[in-house]
């Protein structure tokens, strides 16, 4: 076998390194030895040199994927692909629907929390909802399930993934009581939620995997704390932009509300005009007002024809 060809080497690592700091050889970055690494205490180390940064690097969780199928490997390739590619809320409603069938999740839903300075619940500031009913987040809206919800609660406090049989386990007060019992009655039995915190802007993401088999749930929950990262990066980049990115969100059934709206209808002609009941254009009318940052009817249609949704005349 031949000999690899060698380079003749006149200049000195130190002398380049002097002449030009910048550049970095490679291999030279490897973990130090032994004697100058901290154990983590579950079977990794980190060395000193992360111990001076402050940060532990993303071990990659081989364990997740020994139990998954080929398909189901894909289908996370798939996940992790568009979620590199997405930009708008679309795009991120895309993707929470390619996780609903990975993790074979009938009820999915997404968003982002505004949080008080002391770090708990204040508002939402975006909501993606991929398959819940209707009817439930507006019952939730209206009594504001958010204040006792014991799973958003305790996501909010620890930012550990929550599977809801242990977290309504633990539940202990009357109203979390109701809620867990209301929440129950219409389906939502079990589930998992796993959320980040984006600490310099006050915000929370949360996305919650409700139904199908409980087992499987359970067994997706390291899957879904792997994918966090990537889906809290791309809803938090389209959330809290400038509003004209923001209202972009609006779904096709809102937009069709918002056009009624500027004509001055009603909710109740809304309603006969549409198809639907006037609860439900109450809710989508909610959600404009949510998204618009409008508290009122008049304000929804000026901002949306401030920033482009609807035509001046």
């Amino acid at each position: 076998m031949r000999e690899p060809l060698r380079q003749q080497q006149t200049v000195s690592e130190d002398a380049l390194c002097g002449e030009f700091p910048f550049i970095k050889r490679g291999g030279h970055d490897h973990a130090p030895p032994l004697s100058t690494q901290r154990s983590l205490g579950n079977g990794h180390t980190q060395s000193l040199h992360q111990q001076r940064l402050g940060k532990q690097p993303r071990r990659f969780p081989r364990e997740i994927f020994e139990d998954l199928t080929k398909r189901e490997i894909q289908n996370v390739v798939e996940i992790l692909h568009y979620s590199a590619e997405a930009t708008t809320g679309d795009d991120v409603h895309q993707v929470l629907q390619l996780i609903q069938r990975a993790v074979a999740c009938p009820k999915v839903i997404g968003g982002v929390a505004q949080l008080t300075v002391t770090g708990s619940f204040k508002e939402f500031n975006s909501v993606i909802n991929v398959s819940y009913s209707n009817d439930w987040l507006y019952t939730y809206g209206k009594n504001g399930y958010a204040s006792v919800d014991p799973v958003l609660q305790s996501l909010l406090s620890s930012f550990k993934t929550q599977v809801w049989k242990h977290t309504y386990g633990n539940a202990s007060s009357p109203k979390q009581l109701e809620f867990i019992e209301e929440a129950r009655s219409l389906g939502l039995t079990h589930g998992i939620t796993t959320g980040m915190l984006e600490r310099d802007r006050g915000f929370a993401t949360f996305f919650s995997f409700a139904g199908g088999d409980a087992d499987d749930t359970q067994r997706f929950a390291g899957l879904l704390e792997y994918l966090l990262p990537s889906l809290h990066r791309v809803l938090i980049a389209n959330t809290h932009t400038p509003l004209f990115n923001r209202v972009k969100g609006l779904s096709p059934r809102e937009m069709t509300v918002l056009l009624w709206m500027k004509e001055g209808k009603t909710n109740w002609e809304i309603a006969r005009i549409v198809g639907v009941t006037e609860r439900t254009v109450r809710f989508h009318v909610e959600g404009i007002f949510m998204k618009l940052d409008a508290s009122s009817r008049t304000q929804a249609v000026a901002v949306a024809m401030e920033h482009g949704l609807l035509q001046t005349e």
